[in-house]
């Protein structure tokens, strides 16, 4: 499903020609949410950085750290941290300069402790954000693969929007109906091939911190 197709979709479910402003908002609103819930394999992404200072600049599109690791020198992936374990470490070696062993993510910004001592690649591999439909943009893996989670989300923020509270349970439950399937359905792709393992889920998100030093 393109992006015009799925506002004409909407605009012809909510039957209502005045709301044709306000699509793009109902659009955005499902986005933000997936954004907030959705983990799955397409959303996966690697780059490459270097280290060189206590902070570094993630990429624009980063929601969730899955993996970081140095490739130069000592290959080496690194464990995250609290902010406050990070302080605790960098306190306890007379905050001193060394190959990074732990990293904290605070803001849009990367802390890594110790400081590198020198110039370090990263390989830092991530969720990343839903490409945001739009004119310019006009489909995604979402759009393109289970274009309902779309359609049922803007429905569902339409209603709330309209506060029509009788059809905000419906809209809501279709909405997370489909975004099971597509949870399955990717949870499927992945073990087709191979045995299962022990794994997190990629619907949702663990609040638990982990807390490791040395």
């Amino acid at each position: 499903m393109t992006y015009a197709e799925l506002k004409t979709q909407i605009a012809s479910f909510l039957n209502r020609s005045d709301l044709t402003s306000n699509l793009d908002t109902f659009i955005d609103n499902t986005e933000a949410e997936l954004n907030r819930r959705l983990r799955t394999a397409d959303m996966i992404k690697r780059a490459t950085a270097t280290a060189e200072n206590q902070y570094l600049s993630l990429p624009t599109d980063w929601l969730e750290a899955i993996n970081i690791e140095i490739t130069s020198n000592d290959y080496r992936p690194l464990m995250q941290q609290s902010i406050e374990s990070l302080d605790i470490y960098r306190q306890a070696n007379n905050n001193s300069t060394g190959q990074p062993v732990y990293f904290s993510i605070v803001d849009n910004t990367l802390e890594l402790a110790p400081t590198p001592d020198q110039s370090y690649t990263l390989q830092l591999t991530y969720y990343a954000s839903i490409d945001a439909l739009s004119d310019s943009n006009t489909t995604n893996f979402v759009a393109t693969t289970h274009p309902d989670v779309y359609l049922y989300g803007a429905l569902k923020h339409a209603s709330i929007f309209l506060m029509e509270d009788e059809r905000v349970p419906l809209f809501t439950q279709q909405f997370e109906k489909a975004l099971e399937e597509m949870r399955m359905q990717q949870e499927k792709a992945e073990f087709a091939k191979g045995s299962l393992m022990p794994r997190r889920r990629t619907y949702g998100r663990s609040k638990k911190n982990i807390y490791y030093m040395q």
